[in-house]
């Protein structure tokens, strides 16, 4: 087992302690979250709140346009391939948006 020094604490004057006391109080400041933060957290309340009906009519317009992209698989100057994925990724964005994210504050 260490040998441990133990050191005796020196007496301070009263001045040195009003003084550490008064550095020692800090004033609590408060940071806005920022417009951006705001409107995030607003997009966010209301896509979560119309999710519900929203996830079914982006899920049946993925559907539709899988339909389409297999219709048109062979149509020169047609690209529904590129359309399915857009609306694929646009709703594969809102899913995670609303299950993965949740801001600050709620």
């Amino acid at each position: 087992m260490p040998n441990l020094l133990k050191f005796s604490k020196r007496a301070r004057s009263p001045d040195q302690e009003r003084s550490k006391a008064a550095i020692s109080i800090a004033i609590p400041t408060v940071k806005s979250p920022g417009l951006t933060a705001g409107v995030l957290k607003g997009v966010w309340v209301v896509t979560v709140l119309v999710w519900p009906i929203l996830k079914w009519v982006i899920s049946f317009d993925c559907a539709l346009q899988l339909v389409r992209m297999i219709y048109h698989w062979e149509t020169p100057r047609v690209y529904a391939g590129w359309d399915f994925l857009l609306h694929f990724a646009a709703l594969t964005a809102l899913t995670c948006f609303v299950s993965l994210y949740k801001p600050k504050g709620i």
